[in-house]
C-alpha cells in the first residue's frame, strides 16, 4: 500500500495535479514538501501556502477544503499583484493527533476522487512520516545536527521524487552511496537500486556490462546477456565514481538520460529503460573536463540536481552523534577517559566510513570494559594519525610486506584501491617504490608485483587508465 500511494502522489506531482504537498505537525513545524517552492520552517513564518487554512486546521482540527483560493508568495521583491497565486482547489486534513496534510492544485480542481485518495491514504501517509523521520540518523538515516546533515536530509526528500538525474559530490568515505540509497529509497519508483562499481568495470566490456550483448555479437559472447540498464528497470542506476566511465562511453551514457534509450551490443533495436540516474564522484567534473577526461554536456546534464557532501572535518558536530549511533559495534564496551579527546581532534580522512571501521576494529581488538585514549592506538595504526605526514603509511607498508612475500599485486594493493582502502595517491607511491627497485622497468615492476606475463597487458592498462602509472605524472 505504501508503495502505491507514493507513486499515485508522485504520478499527481509530476502531472501537476497537485502544485504542492506539505506536511506539518501541531506545532506548525514544516515536516515535508513537494512541489512548488515554499519559504520558512513553520507555518507561522512561511509563505508560499495557505497560511490561514493551515493554521484554521490546526486549532480545531476539522478538514478544510476550499476552490479559488489566494495565496502569497511572500516574495517582497516583487510588485504587490506578482506575489499572489491562485489556486482552484485547497485541501486541508488532520492525518491523525500529530500530522497535518496540505494539497493545493493549479489550474485544475480536485476530483471528488482525488480527495478520497488522500483521506483514505492517513495510514500510508503516518508509515511515510515514520520513514522520513528515520532519516534523522537511526535506522539508516543522516546522521548529525549539523547545518550540512540537516540540509541533506531536506534534499533527499525534495529529489527522491523526481525524474531528473542527481550527482552527488565529495570525498571518499563521506556516504555517497547511501545517500544514494535513500533517494531510491524514498521515490516512487518499485524497481531495483542497481550499483555500477564504475572504476572495477574493463573498458573493453563497458558497454556490455551496461547495456548487454546478443549472442555472438563478440568472441566470447556464448549467449545473450542483460545488461545493468535493463536489470534497473523501473528503478535507479546509480553510476560509483562517474568520473571513471570511459571516455569512449560518455556519449552514450548522455544518450541514455536525454533519450531513456539504449541498443545492446549485437542487436540491431533500440530499447526503452525507464530508468533513474544518480551518479557519484570524489573526483572535481570541471577539472577533469579541462583535461579532457569528461564531457561537459554530459556533466551539465547530471548536474540538474546535486548534493555536495561535506568531509566530516568540516562538521566536527556530527562526530559525536556518529559514534554514539555506532557504539553497539564497541560489542559493549564503555567509553572511557580520554576517548573524546582524541576522537573528536582527529580530523577524519576517511570520512564516516574510516569512523565505522574504527569502531568495529576497537570492537575486536582492544579490551574492555572501557576505550579511552588507547583509541588512538588505532588511528596510529592506519598512518593517519594528526599531525602524520605520510598519511596512509601504515596500509600500505602492510600491503608491501604481503606482496614481498609472494602475494598478487591484484589480491593486495588493487584490491584494496577498488575498495577504497587506499586513495590513488597511496597507490602511486607503492607503485613507484617497486618501479624504483626496478630501474624504472615496468616489466620488471610486473615481476616483483607478482604479476604474471599472461596479465601484464591488464596491468600496463590499468595503469594508465586510472593515472597511476609510475613514471608519469598524474
Amino acid at each position: 500500500m505504501i508503495q502505491r500511494f507514493k507513486t499515485r502522489l508522485a504520478e499527481k506531482i509530476r502531472s501537476r495535479e497537485i502544485a504542492l504537498a506539505m506536511i506539518v505537525d501541531r506545532s506548525g513545524r514544516i515536516l515535508w514538501h513537494h512541489g512548488r517552492p515554499v519559504s520558512g520552517r513553520t507555518v507561522a513564518e512561511g509563505h508560499g501556502f495557505s497560511r490561514s487554512g493551515l493554521l484554521r486546521v490546526l486549532e480545531d482540527g476539522r478538514t478544510l477544503n476550499q476552490r479559488d483560493v489566494m495565496i502569497s508568495s511572500g516574495e517582497d521583491s516583487v510588485p504587490a499583484s506578482a506575489r499572489l497565486l491562485f489556486v482552484k482547489s485547497l485541501f486541508v486534513h488532520a492525518i491523525d493527533d500529530d500530522l497535518v496534510l496540505y494539497v493545493d492544485s493549479g489550474n485544475d480542481a480536485f476530483e471528488p476522487s482525488d480527495i478520497e485518495f488522500f483521506t483514505e491514504n492517513s495510514d500510508a501517509l503516518k508509515t511515510i512520516m515514520s520513514e522520513l523521520r528515520n532519516l534523522d540518523g537511526r535506522d539508516g538515516g543522516i546522521t548529525g545536527d549539523s547545518p550540512a546533515a540537516r540540509r541533506m536530509r531536506q534534499l533527499v526528500i525534495s529529489y527522491a521524487l523526481e525524474e531528473e538525474p542527481v550527482l552527488l559530490l565529495g570525498d571518499t568515505g563521506v556516504g555517497k552511496s547511501h545517500i544514494a540509497q535513500m533517494i531510491h529509497r524514498f521515490s516512487s519508483r518499485g524497481g531495483q537500486f542497481i550499483i555500477v562499481d564504475t572504476p572495477a568495470l574493463p573498458e573493453g566490456l563497458f558497454e556490455s556490462e551496461l547495456f548487454g550483448h546478443k549472442k555472438g555479437s563478440f568472441t566470447s559472447a556464448e549467449r545473450d546477456k542483460k545488461g545493468l540498464v535493463e536489470a534497473a528497470e523501473n528503478g535507479t542506476l546509480f553510476f560509483d565514481e562517474v568520473a571513471e566511465v570511459p571516455l569512449a562511453f560518455q556519449a552514450k551514457l548522455l544518450r541514455l538520460i536525454d533519450t531513456r534509450r539504449f541498443r545492446p551490443l549485437g542487436d540491431t533495436q533500440d530499447r526503452s529503460a525507464a530508468v533513474r540516474i544518480i551518479a557519484a564522484t570524489n573526483r572535481d567534473l570541471k577539472d577533469e573536463i579541462a583535461r579532457h577526461r569528461f564531457r561537459d554536456d554530459l556533466f551539465y546534464r547530471l548536474d540538474v540536481l546535486s548534493i555536495d557532501i561535506p568531509p566530516l572535518r568540516e562538521r566536527p558536530e556530527d562526530v559525536r552523534t556518529l559514534i554514539l549511533e555506532h557504539e553497539h559495534l564497541l560489542r559493549g564496551k564503555a567509553l572511557g577517559e580520554g576517548f573524546w579527546e582524541v576522537v573528536l581532534a582527529y580530523d577524519w580522512p576517511g570520512n564516516v566510513r574510516e569512523l565505522i571501521n574504527l569502531m568495529k576494529r576497537a570492537g575486536i581488538l582492544l579490551p574492555g570494559p572501557a576505550i579511552g585514549r588507547e583509541i588512538g592506538d588505532l588511528l596510529a595504526r592506519r598512518g593517519t594519525q594528526p599531525g602524520d605526514a605520510d598519511e596512509g603509511a601504515g596500509i600500505v607498508d602492510r600491503l608491501r610486506t604481503q606482496i614481498d612475500g609472494g602475494r598478487s599485486f591484484w589480491d593486495t594493493a588493487w584490491a584494496a584501491f577498488l575498495d577504497r582502502e587506499i586513495n590513488r595517491g597511496q597507490l602511486r607511491r607503492l607503485l613507484a617504490y617497486y618501479y624504483g627497485k626496478s630501474d624504472h622497468s615496468l616489466r620488471e615492476t610486473a615481476r616483483r608485483l607478482n604479476i604474471g606475463d599472461a596479465r601484464y597487458p591488464r596491468f600496463v592498462s590499468a595503469l594508465h587508465r586510472y593515472r597511476v602509472h609510475p613514471g608519469q605524472e598524474s
